[in-house]
């Protein structure tokens, strides 16, 4: 009869180790979940469309006919890798592949938006790494 008991006990105990080991990573992956949803919450498409918006229009001495145009582009990339800025923490490379694609993306639609001078000035502004503090980087990057 005591060896039922104790056989029953550790099985109970057993049983009991497993199940709180689960929970355990159940609440893990909620929270991971929960930091890259708030990172992609804390990025601040108008804040930095107003910034870059506020570097680009200068710099390429943009007419008032282009800059909705180039705005609207700006906020279409921006909110592109708000989209895509969960994937970085959970998939680095296929994060790194769509930015890729995004930048290429920005660069070709702003030669169709801008004169092949203007183009020539935006060339050297833009980063070539995600190392540079500027707006374009934040965007790009």
């Amino acid at each position: 009869m005591k060896k039922k008991l104790l056989i029953t006990a550790i099985l109970f105990g057993t049983f009991t180790f497993a199940n709180a080991q689960s929970i355990g990573d159940i609440t893990k992956a909620t929270n991971s979940a929960a930091k890259t949803a708030t990172a992609a919450n804390t990025f601040d498409v108008a804040s930095i469309s107003n910034q870059v918006m506020g570097l680009l229009s200068p710099k390429l001495k943009l007419t008032d006919a282009q800059k909705p145009s180039v705005n609207s582009l700006v906020n279409e990339v921006l909110n592109n890798k708000k989209s895509i800025l969960p994937t970085k923490k959970i998939n680095n490379a296929s994060y790194t592949s769509k930015m890729t694609a995004t930048r290429e993306s920005f660069t070709s639609k702003m030669k169709k938006l801008i004169t092949p001078a203007q183009f020539q000035t935006l060339l050297p502004l833009l980063p070539k790494s995600a190392q540079s503090l500027s707006p374009l980087a934040q965007m790009l990057f």
